[in-house]
């Protein structure tokens, strides 16, 4: 126990005196999870875009039809702001809105007379989705239009004429409502009982939105690991090239302190590590801190699995640059496939399956669940000795390449 203790000791001072190493397992995945972060964020708010609208006529009902595009829900989408010709002629060939709609003068007199008019919309090219929601609602209150002047034509020109005469007595409005109400009555009449019925189901409780930047942390989190896993890993070159390991084989008990120390101080290392890019991800997210514990020590365990196995990998090469030069091309293959720049929940059904069959990828994938689900603790049993397998046997096979010449080089 002494020199299992003595051998923690040794590992961990040697390997906190590295702090460059630390800010570069830590600063790589804070930039990129940072940037992936904010992307994510920025792009998660409602698109708006501006309407510039030269209003020629000036009239009532050129005036309702700009204050239809400023109504409930698509006024939260599109800005109305009036402009002269010129002016809008300007901005939208420079690409300074979405739309310039022009109303042409004597535009309510065509519409009460029945008569021809044209309303021009220009859209914005490099635009693609709020010029369609213009066009789309222009087609739409031109139809509406077209309808209410066919039904109530006469009704809509009497009280126009009117209010320019000024406030119509209770005679006229009597008139035009009774009119109004008999068009209606009959349209109603010819409606009800509806030709066709409609049997609308209850739409199913609407879960909460899925926070997308979320999705990122998993990824970003075993991305600082495995960089901190690989660079861990080939502490052993170092301890092989001062001779240390060649007086470890010899007396088998000093060498299974000597492994299981390693992994002790590697687990110390990557739970550091761990802990400090999860208290940013569960500030961040306001993640509940309940789930805190399970994630922490389910990250570090799986970090000091990933650091057995690349170091059994690394043992396996002949000299120190090679081993280095194949974990690193390995690195970035793992960190793809795992989900540490793509979420395994956004990625092809097949290509999702393949990346939860690797190490990391196996860990993300439940450390995902883990911070979504509603209660902590939710990894399940098998999986839990599933990564004790996999740090097991990564452990035991470094301690066979300790004995079977690797320490003797």
């Amino acid at each position: 126990m002494n020199f299992l203790f003595a051998s923690i000791r040794k590992d961990l001072a040697r390997w906190m005196q590295d702090r460059t190493a630390m800010l570069l397992w830590l600063g790589i995945p804070f930039l990129i999870g940072g940037l992936l972060t904010s992307i994510m964020d920025s792009g998660g708010g409602t698109p708006t875009g501006t309407l510039l609208v030269a209003d020629e006529d000036q009239s009532f009902i050129s005036g309702a039809v700009v204050a239809a595009f400023s109504q409930d829900q698509l006024g939260e989408l599109i800005i109305v702001e009036p402009v002269s010709v010129e002016a809008g002629e300007l901005r939208i060939n420079e690409g300074e809105a979405s739309g310039f709609l022009t109303i042409p003068k004597g535009f309510q007199d065509a519409f009460l007379n029945e008569t021809s008019a044209t309303l021009t919309l220009k859209t914005n090219p490099a635009q693609t989705i709020l010029p369609g929601i213009i066009e789309d609602v222009t087609e739409v209150l031109l139809d509406a239009g077209f309808y209410a002047q066919r039904l109530l034509g006469p009704e809509i020109k009497a009280i126009l004429e009117l209010s320019a005469e000024g406030t119509p007595g209770d005679p006229f409005d009597t008139f035009i409502s009774a009119s109004i109400q008999s068009k209606v009555e009959k349209i109603i009449a010819k409606l009800s009982p509806p030709a066709i019925e409609l049997d609308i189901a209850e739409p199913p409780p609407s879960e909460p939105p899925l926070d997308y930047a979320l999705l990122y942390l998993p990824g970003i989190i075993l991305m600082a690991v495995l960089f901190a896993a690989n660079s861990l890993a080939a502490d052993y070159w170092v301890e092989r090239d001062t001779g240390t390991l060649r007086r470890l084989v010899s007396a088998p008990a000093a060498l299974a302190s000597f492994i299981t120390g390693k992994a002790i101080a590697a687990l110390i290392i990557m739970g550091g590590v761990t802990a400090i890019v999860l208290i940013a991800g569960f500030a961040y997210h306001s993640l509940a801190w309940n789930k805190f514990m399970s994630a922490l020590l389910w990250v570090s365990l799986g970090g000091v699995a990933l650091f057995a196995w690349f170091a059994a990998l690394q043992m396996l090469l002949p000299n120190h640059r090679a081993a280095n030069l194949v974990t690193t091309i390995l690195l970035f293959p793992l960190l793809m496939a795992g989900g540490s720049f793509f979420p395994l929940a956004a990625l092809p059904g097949w290509i999702a399956d393949i990346g939860r069959l690797s190490p990391n990828g196996f860990i993300v994938d439940r450390l995902s669940n883990e911070l979504t689900s509603p209660a902590a603790w939710s990894i399940d049993g098998r999986s839990w000795l599933i990564l004790l397998a996999i740090m097991a046997s990564g452990l035991l096979l470094s301690a066979v390449r300790l004995r079977s010449g690797f320490a003797r080089r």
